[in-house]
């Protein structure tokens, strides 16, 4: 799309409409130029030679530019007499080649100056001969400078008249593209109208049948509505008849709506009695709800309770079944496994294992089993951790204590060599016996997970019970002083 839009120009007053702003700006004869020579004067751009002759800051050189731009004039004359007569864009190559002509001249008479210089210092006598000499030719030099300027904003002038020219023509095409789709789009419009009048023509047929069809309607309106006249005078007089019956039947209701009126009144002061009464038990049925829910809440904890009661009773009974201590390692039998699964469910119970010691005289330690998880794993895992009891041999271990060790749950299944069984590695810090456990956390060794899909494989849970081999590591050494 073309840049070219009308405008009027704020130096000539002019409106230019196949020029650019830019471009017509750089050509304008009324634009205002500083002054070259800095004396302060803003000329406009086609009174700008005659000012330079004039100009009070190049007065020395005013006789010369005289003589200059006469011969100038007349050279420009004798080489184009026709100049007047044709545009600036008949100028081309030729001009071109005159200029560098005068620049080629303009480098040998400066070479002129500097050799008539030299010799002046040798030959004395002849130095006023010499010094006009070279007034001519520095007038000469002036001369050719001023024809150089002149051209070259005459080809600053004729490159911007091109560039409008291209842009122009450009806008010339594009308008030619606009018309060409103009005209595709005015032939669709002659064929719509085509099509437009067809249709109307088959329209006002069609309302010309319409309008017979309408005044037999119209007759035949007019029969009717008379007869619906007649009808709804006898209307009318049958329903005065009504009304009145109706009226005295209004009046009767009337009176029956007082006698409502004073039962309702009766009825108003009894249910404000029964409202009284209801909020009296409302309270009373919240503060029992109140203490309900306490009870239940209550009883949870004492099913939970009982719950952990029957496990410690197993594990107690498991413990007194085995008399000797254990050290360093412990197989833990778990039976029951889906009963016990079922109350942790309702009650969060866990399972202890026996009480064993690392070593001989050793940290007191039993494992937690949360057969149904904690928190977020809950229902998907079980999770096992080792806690640390206080012990009879506390003062002469070192603390804080790090237990490690492996819990592996047992492979059942009778063929020996396709056993597998699965192992995870355990670890515990702690500072004193009988401490809290930690939060369990998926990159921490304090907890191991073992999943449902694993713990009740037939493989691992056979007749309803489970295997857990605890086994610790001897770290002794490290940790404590040797007994």
């Amino acid at each position: 799309m073309s840049n070219l839009h009308p405008f009027t120009c704020y130096f000539c007053n002019e409106k230019i409409e196949n020029e650019t702003q830019t471009g017509h700006t750089s050509l304008c004869s009324k634009v205002l130029i500083p002054c070259p020579h800095k004396c302060g004067s803003y000329i406009e751009r086609a009174n700008l030679p005659k000012h330079l002759l004039e100009c009070q800051n190049n007065i020395d050189r005013n006789y010369s530019n005289n003589n200059i731009r006469k011969s100038v004039n007349f050279d420009l004359m004798a080489k184009s007499p026709a100049s007047n007569t044709h545009s600036t864009n008949s100028l081309g190559r030729k001009d071109v080649q005159q200029l560098s002509a005068y620049k080629n001249e303009i480098s040998k008479l400066q070479k002129r100056i500097s050799e008539l210089e030299t010799s002046s210092t040798l030959q004395n006598g002849t130095k006023d001969s010499l010094q006009s000499a070279i007034k001519e030719h520095t007038r000469s030099i002036e001369k050719l400078n001023y024809v150089l300027n002149y051209l070259n904003e005459w080809k600053k002038k004729t490159d911007n008249k091109i560039e409008s020219f291209r842009e122009s023509s450009k806008s010339i095409e594009f308008l030619k593209q606009e018309s060409a789709k103009q005209l595709i789009y005015i032939q669709e419009r002659l064929v719509h109208l085509q099509n437009l009048e067809m249709d109307l023509s088959l329209f006002k047929n069609a309302t010309y049948e319409e309008q017979a069809r309408a005044k037999k309607t119209e007759i035949e309106l007019t029969r009717n509505l008379e007869e619906i006249r007649m009808t709804f005078n006898k209307q009318i007089e049958s329903f005065e008849n009504m009304w009145r019956q109706q009226n005295e039947r209004f009046q009767n209701t009337i009176k029956s709506m007082d006698d409502f009126n004073d039962g309702m009144s009766e009825l108003r002061a009894k249910l404000a009695g029964l409202v009284f009464d209801l909020r009296a038990v409302s309270q009373i049925s919240s503060e029992a709800s109140e203490k309900v829910e306490i009870i239940e809440r209550d009883f949870n904890l004492m099913r939970q309770e009982v719950n952990q009661l029957k496990v410690n009773q197993e594990i107690l009974e498991d413990l007194t079944s085995n008399d000797n201590l254990t050290f360093q390692r412990l197989i833990w039998r778990i039976t029951e496994i889906e009963s016990k699964l079922k109350r942790a469910k309702e009650s969060d119970i866990v399972l202890k294992s026996s009480i064993f010691y690392t070593h001989q005289f050793g940290y007191k330690i039993r494992v937690f089993l949360y057969i149904n998880g904690l928190k977020k794993w809950k229902d998907r895992y079980a999770l096992a951790c080792v806690h640390v009891l206080k012990g009879e041999y506390d003062p002469l271990l070192a603390w804080p204590c790090i237990i490690e060790g492996n819990i592996v749950l047992r492979d059942q299944s009778d063929n020996t060599s396709q056993k597998k069984d699965f192992s995870k590695y355990i670890k515990t810090k702690r500072s004193q016996g009988d401490e809290d456990e930690d939060e369990p956390q998926e990159s921490s060794s304090t907890y191991i997970f073992i999943p449902h899909s694993v713990l009740f494989k037939e493989n691992y849970m056979k007749n309803d019970s489970i295997y857990l081999d605890i086994s610790m590591h001897d770290n002794r050494f490290k940790h404590e002083t040797n007994l």
